[in-house]
């Protein structure tokens, strides 16, 4: 039995339960049973911070496992492409068979590989990243393996991230049983799909991670209080959930400081669940909202600023009259905050936080 706790919030951490993720999950797994070349095998996963990303890419690779691919995942850096490289060679060396058979574009007797997907040292000083790949793909498919990728934090002014990207595109193309999926923020997304070297990508299936239900965050506290020693009525798990405002970072932030403050007496009470919430609200503001708004101009965070003066939903015409901007202009502030995944625009006219409890922090923010 695993030792972990039962909330685990830190960035990079895999949850023990996959909360309100299942269609989503599914739809990406479905993606991945397509034919090759098939746009529905390259995914672009988009979402704020703490909406879950790295979650679902850790949820990706044990699944995809079940349905024959041979997973390597990293974060996008300077290293990248070795690092995909070093992760599939010792990940699929299991399935490879010590014999002599040609692999297309390579003669026999030269295959390329000196045991498993070790690669000669030859093709090792000869050959760059798109060659080796090509030559794990076909290694693989000889015993029935698909190869799939995964990338975090995606970064198009990252060299290798357009290297990966337009190798993937030329191997797809060419039939490889490849596929590959991106997670990353709503503004590093927009600007991959702006690079004229990466617009297929514009076909890729794109999937934004967004808030989950309460209903589904109350079912997944429910159990996982159960599990940690934990009472809780019905009223306390309404009120914990409604806290969490179905934010995937926030469920386990509040989870963890339920189970640290519970105690001796192992029940949500009142008190505890307004001080698990204080302390949670706390990270989240640090680690979160911090983090979310620096790369802004002061001319965005003034736009949020005055949109956090509504409760629920702003009038642009409200923006326009607080900070006596002309409609253009606040059209260029909202395209730019859409975009960069802060607000959303569900009604014409109108424009609402992604993340509510960001209006909050802007509000304490103004006041201190």
């Amino acid at each position: 039995m695993s030792n972990l706790p039962i909330f685990r919030p830190s960035f990079g951490n895999r949850p023990d339960q996959l909360v309100g993720r299942d269609e989503t999950l599914q739809e990406i797994l479905d993606g991945l049973k397509s034919y090759p070349g098939s746009t529905e095998r390259a995914t672009l996963l988009i979402g704020q911070r703490g909406m879950g990303k790295t979650t679902m890419l850790l949820e990706i690779a044990e699944r995809a496992q079940e349905l024959d691919y041979v997973v390597a995942r990293t974060t996008c850096g300077d290293a990248m492409v070795d690092n995909l490289i070093e992760v599939l060679q010792r990940a699929g060396s299991q399935f490879v068979k010590e014999d002599k058979k040609p692999i297309k574009g390579f003669t026999a007797g030269a295959l390329g590989f000196s045991v498993g997907l070790t690669f000669t040292d030859d093709v090792q000083r000869s050959f760059g990243f798109r060659v080796k790949l090509e030559m794990i793909c076909e290694r693989l498919a000889q015993a029935d393996k698909r190869v799939l990728l995964l990338v975090d934090e995606v970064d198009p002014s990252i060299e290798q991230m357009r290297n990966l990207a337009t190798t993937y595109q030329e191997l797809a193309g060419d039939g490889a049983d490849i596929a590959m999926i991106m997670a990353g923020l709503p503004s590093a997304v927009s600007s991959i799909l702006n690079y004229k070297t990466l617009t297929f990508l514009n076909r890729a299936q794109r999937i934004a991670l967004e808030t989950v239900s309460i209903s589904e965050v109350e079912a997944y506290y429910h159990s996982a209080f159960a599990r940690a020693g934990i009472t809780a009525d019905d009223s306390a798990l309404a009120s914990a959930s409604a806290l969490t405002e179905g934010f995937p970072y926030l469920i386990q932030l509040i989870g963890y400081y339920l189970v640290k403050y519970a105690d001796g007496s192992k029940a949500v009470s009142a008190s505890l669940l307004e001080k698990a919430h204080k302390a949670a609200m706390s990270d989240l503001d640090v680690k979160v909202f911090q983090a979310m708004l620096n790369p802004l101009s002061k001319g965005d965070r003034a736009f949020l600023q005055a949109m956090a003066q509504d409760d629920g939903f702003t009038q642009t015409s409200s923006i326009e009259e607080r900070l006596g901007l002309s409609h253009g202009t606040v059209q260029t502030y909202r395209k730019r905050l859409i975009e960069a995944g802060v607000i959303a625009a569900p009604r014409r006219g109108e424009i609402t936080f992604v993340l509510p409890a960001l209006a909050d922090y802007l509000r304490r923010s103004i006041e201190d």
